[in-house]
C-alpha cells in the first residue's frame, strides 16, 4: 500500500525508481569497473591496505548501513593532528576525489538497497538528533549519489539552503527531476566544479539549524543597559547556572566590576524581545584557540539556551578563524556534558572529581 501521506504519483515513481536504480547500478559497476580496479591499484600502491573506506551513515528511516568509498586521505596521525586532511591528502587522492571516481563503490550500495542513483548525500549518523523536524525529512527516501544540493553549489551553500533543497527534493521528486540532477552532475563533474562533499576539509561540520530565535550583542555595545559604571551590560541580576563553567575574571566581567582585556571577546544572547538569556564569550583567545564560557543570564536557567549560543559561538569562532575550542563543564552535570558531545566537543586530558575538560576541532 505505501505511506497513505505520499501523494500516489511519487509512491508509483518511487517503485519504478528502484528498478531504475538497480538496472543503473548494475551497468554502471561493470562499465566502471576497469576504472575501479585501476584506482584500487593506486589506492593500494599510495595509501596501502585497505583501498576501501568505509563508515556508517544514516540511510531512509535514519537506519543505518555501511557507505563504502575509495580511501583518498592517510590514516589520522597524532604528531598531525586528526583535523590536518590537507596534510593527509595525497596527491593521488585529490585527483582521485576531484574525479569523483572515490564515489564509484557506492554503486555496490545503490544495488544492495541502501542507496538510490539521486537522492540527499548520506551524512553523519551525528546528524540525526541535530535536525530540525522539517530537515529530518530528507530521511524520507533513500540517500542518493548524488542530489539537488549537490548540482546546486554543494558546500557553496550554507547548511540550511543544502538541507531545504533536500526536503524540497523529497516533496518533488520525479521521473524528470531524477534526469535534470543526473545531466548537471555530468557536466559539474566533467567541469570539476565543486566537488568537494560532507565530509571533506572543505566542508564545515553541521552543527543544527541556524538559531533564528538568539542573536549575540557585544558585552559593551551601545544600547544596552548600562552598569553603575556607565559601561554597558544586560539586566538580569547574579549569573545563572554555568553550563561551560566561567572563570572568576569573567564573573567580573560580566558583573561590571571587570573591564574586558585583548584576550577575550564577550557577548551577551538576546531574544528576538531584546531579553537577555545568556552571558557567552571567548577567553584564552589565540589566533587558532580559544576557550568558550556560557552562563545563563538569571535563575531558573533553561537548558534549551545551551545549543543555540554555543552553535552562535562556533560560527563566530568560524569567523575568526579559530580551529580549536575548548570548554570545562562541572564532573556532575551530566546533561551539559551531552549536549556538548552531542555537538562533537570531546572530553581531553584528565578530569579531576569538580571538572571536565572538553574540546572541539573545527574544519
Amino acid at each position: 500500500m505505501g505511506d497513505p501521506t505520499v501523494p500516489a504519483e511519487r509512491r508509483r515513481y518511487d517503485a519504478v525508481k528502484r528498478s531504475l536504480d538497480v538496472l543503473a547500478a548494475g551497468t554502471g559497476l561493470v562499465l566502471a569497473s576497469p576504472v575501479m580496479a585501476a584506482t584500487a591499484v593506486v589506492v593500494a600502491a599510495t595509501l596501502g591496505r585497505p583501498v576501501l573506506f568505509r563508515q556508517q551513515r544514516p540511510g531512509r528511516g535514519g537506519r543505518p548501513f555501511e557507505i563504502v568509498k575509495f580511501r583518498t586521505m592517510r590514516e589520522p596521525d597524532a604528531t598531525v593532528g586528526d583535523d590536518n586532511s590537507e596534510a593527509r591528502m595525497t596527491r593521488a587522492g585529490s585527483r582521485i576525489r576531484s574525479l569523483s571516481v572515490d564515489e564509484l563503490p557506492n554503486l555496490w550500495n545503490v544495488l544492495k538497497g541502501d542507496m538510490s542513483i539521486v537522492g540527499p548525500r548520506p551524512l553523519k549518523t551525528a546528524y540525526l538528533t541535530r535536525y530540525s523536524p522539517r530537515q529530518l525529512r530528507r530521511h524520507e527516501v533513500r540517500p542518493g549519489l548524488t542530489g539537488l544540493a549537490q548540482v546546486s553549489g554543494r558546500n557553496a551553500l550554507s547548511w540550511d539552503d543544502r538541507l531545504e533543497l533536500d526536503v524540497w527534493y523529497v516533496e518533488h521528486r520525479s521521473l524528470r527531476l531524477d534526469l535534470t540532477v543526473l545531466v548537471r552532475t555530468i557536466g559539474k563533474v566533467l567541469r570539476r566544479e565543486g566537488v568537494a562533499e560532507e565530509g571533506h576539509a572543505t566542508v564545515r561540520e553541521f552543527f543544527g539549524p541556524t538559531p533564528t530565535d538568539l542573536r549575540l550583542i557585544e558585552l559593551a555595545a551601545v544600547g544596552l543597559p548600562a552598569r553603575p559604571d556607565g559601561s554597558a551590560a544586560p539586566p538580569g541580576g547574579a549569573p545563572g547556572a554555568s553550563w561551560a563553567l566561567a572563570d572568576a575574571a569573567t564573573l567580573e566581567v560580566v558583573a561590571g566590576s571587570r573591564q574586558g582585556d585583548p584576550g577575550r571577546m564577550d557577548w551577551v544572547a538576546v531574544d528576538r524581545s531584546g531579553r537577555p538569556m545568556t552571558w557567552c564569550g571567548f577567553t584564552e583567545l589565540t589566533p587558532t584557540t580559544a576557550r568558550i564560557y556560557i552562563v545563563a543570564c538569571a535563575e531558573p536557567a533553561d537548558r534549551g539556551l545551551i545549543r543555540p549560543t554555543l552553535q552562535l559561538l562556533i560560527a563566530r569562532a568560524h569567523d575568526l578563524g579559530l580551529k580549536q575550542l575548548r570548554l570545562e563543564v562541572d564532573a556532575q552535570d551530566a546533561e551539559s556534558r551531552r549536549t556538548f558531545a552531542d555537538l562533537s566537543f570531546r572530553e581531553t586530558g584528565a578530569r579531576d572529581s569538580t571538572t571536565i575538560p572538553m574540546a572541539l576541532t573545527l574544519v
